[in-house]
């Protein structure tokens, strides 16, 4: 991983879910209860890799937050330099 180059990606993690298919429990602000665990596809970007433990360590692109995620369920996509939430943040919903 070179220094200020970013990796987006799509990355794969089990989360405790809320009975609307959200992520929940410590991962959200809401007060409802974990119905099960469910595995969530995200969008986010790679910032850091540990070959040792055969993960990279992504930041979520919604929420923000920093997890360690095992490379086979990291799918890398554009490299982008500057600020990697720039386009996406752009990006207009269906709605606007």
């Amino acid at each position: 991983m070179s220094e200020g180059v970013f990796y987006r990606c799509y990355y794969e993690a089990e989360f405790p879910v809320d009975e609307y298919g959200r992520p929940g429990g410590l991962w959200s602000l809401a007060d409802l209860p974990v119905v099960k665990y469910d595995t969530l596809t995200r969008r986010g970007v790679v910032e850091a890799k540990d070959d040792g433990a055969d993960k990279y360590k992504v930041r979520d692109v919604e929420e923000d937050w920093i997890i360690w995620v095992s490379k086979k369920d990291v799918h890398i996509g554009d490299i982008h330099n500057g600020d990697p939430w720039n386009d996406w943040r752009k990006k207009k919903s269906e709605v606007e």
